[in-house]
């Protein structure tokens, strides 16, 4: 928790800095990137108000992915400190900032989809089965557009294919958030594009 508060309190001792779809602004003030000069928002003052502005988007409907980049429009979230800045964060993208100090200690080691779907049982088991193409077109269904993540993994071991590129939060005040494993919503749209044109080599 130490090195989270140190590394939230160098961001906001060198100004304003984006967080996914999130503005992070000196005074430890949170607003969507889209209402940074907006008038009439309405004001939240708890970082607990972060788990509800996270929950919906701006027609009312549930948002099961925190990382889609349709986080809800027109609030402040005014915080009193660092503690209540970190939960806030944790509520709108879960364990990202931890996820990225990580990466910058070397201690983030992504996973290979195949290790991922290898793992699955009962009826999520039959994904260990999706061809690598077809699992190419779940990621640039899934992944690409439909989530601000940095997808860190490749589909096999042996796959040299690049991973997204990563922005620098020095110079770019835009912190990525990191993807080091499949998650359970990619897993599960594999599921029926796996039983519908199962792997030849499985």
């Amino acid at each position: 928790m130490s090195a989270i508060r140190e590394f939230l309190s160098g961001q906001l001792s060198a100004g304003e800095w984006v967080l996914g779809q999130i503005r992070v602004t000196p005074g430890i003030v949170l607003r969507h990137v889209d209402d940074s000069a907006a008038a009439r928002l309405a004001i939240f003052t708890r970082p607990t108000d972060a788990r509800d502005l996270a929950k919906f988007d701006d027609a009312g409907n549930y948002r099961p992915l925190k990382t889609a980049p349709n986080l809800r429009h027109g609030w402040e979230l005014r915080l009193g400190d660092l503690d209540g800045l970190r939960l806030a964060l944790d509520f709108f993208y879960p364990a990202a900032i931890g996820t990225w100090l990580a990466e910058q200690r070397g201690d983030l080691t992504p996973i290979p989809l195949r290790d991922t779907l290898a793992r699955q049982t009962g009826m999520y088991r039959v994904t260990r089965h999706i061809g690598d193409d077809k699992a190419a077109a779940v990621v640039q269904k899934i992944c690409r557009g439909g989530c601000l993540r940095h997808r860190l993994w490749s589909i096999t071991a042996e796959n040299s294919e690049p991973p997204c590129a990563q922005p620098s939060p020095i110079t770019r005040r835009d912190l990525p958030i990191l993807c080091a494993e499949a998650c359970n919503l990619f897993v599960a749209a594999c599921r029926p594009v796996a039983k519908g044109n199962p792997r030849k080599s499985a």
